[in-house]
């Protein structure tokens, strides 16, 4: 499969305006939970980014590692108050010894990997005896287009993440065949959002880099868009019926232990 590019270096530094502080991040505990329970003392992230996620995991454990391959987000990551040790490379190649790691994850990140499977291989490959692999994200495979307005309003995005993301399904046929022992799925956030009328354009996903599904569209797409979504506007004042624009998102974590 061939994952569509998206030059991340060239919205590093406008990135976290998608975490803001007021904002209560169910994944986050969820990921910080587990770290917790299973004690680990030595954390990888793969597709660190900014390394937001990385930084909430220093209250664990110091040894944080993360890679990624955007230069712009490791200059970004430096900036996290914990002290990070970040690479540069392919989640699919990943730089370190066998047997390394306690924790193995990636939070919305799988996605941008060139290959699912052989990261999940990779991850066996690093993890100690006992360690554990957790793939935080959605799956539009078993969401649905109608889930999100974005892929309704925006022409393509629906389905070039049918192409991006693996389904949840494969996540865990392929964890058993690597040799994860009782690979499972659980619910860990759900996001439901509604925007009514013109309070659609204060949604900070909207914006063109603020995810990857509207940042890899091109301008004039980015723009049409939101022209779709002007048109639709107009459409409900002219029939004087309210228009409310959903977000109805689940997310998931998928956990194997080596």
């Amino acid at each position: 499969m061939t994952t569509p590019y998206l030059d991340y270096d060239s919205i590093a530094n406008d990135y976290n305006q998608r975490y803001p502080s007021s904002r209560q991040w169910e994944r986050g505990d969820a990921l910080l939970n587990f770290a917790k329970q299973i004690k680990a003392k030595t954390i990888l992230e793969a597709g660190s980014g900014t390394g937001f996620w990385l930084n909430l995991l220093h209250q664990v454990t110091p040894q944080l590692y993360g890679l990624d391959f955007s230069a712009g987000m490791i200059a970004q990551a430096r900036k996290q108050p914990a002290p990070l040790k970040l690479a540069r490379s392919r989640a699919t190649q990943l730089p370190y010894q066998f047997a390394t790691f306690d924790l193995i994850y990636c939070v919305d990140a799988i996605h941008h990997f060139d290959d699912h499977h052989a990261f999940i291989r990779e991850a066996f490959r690093l993890l100690k005896p006992g360690g554990a692999l957790a793939i935080i994200g959605h799956d539009p495979h078993k969401a649905g287009p109608s889930s999100w307005y974005i892929y309704r309003y925006f022409d393509s995005v629906y389905d070039t993440d049918l192409r991006r993301y693996p389904a949840g399904t494969s996540v865990l046929k392929w964890m058993n065949e690597e040799g994860f022992r009782n690979p499972t799925s659980q619910l860990v956030e759900h996001i439901h959002n509604e925007y009514e009328g013109e309070d659609v354009f204060a949604d900070p996903f909207i914006k063109h880099n603020a995810t990857s599904q509207l940042a890899l569209l091109s301008d004039e797409s980015y723009q049409a868009g939101l022209q779709n979504i002007r048109a639709s506007l107009l459409r409900s004042k002219e029939r004087n019926k309210p228009i409310t624009f959903h977000s109805e998102i689940f997310i998931r974590m998928w956990v194997g232990f080596r």
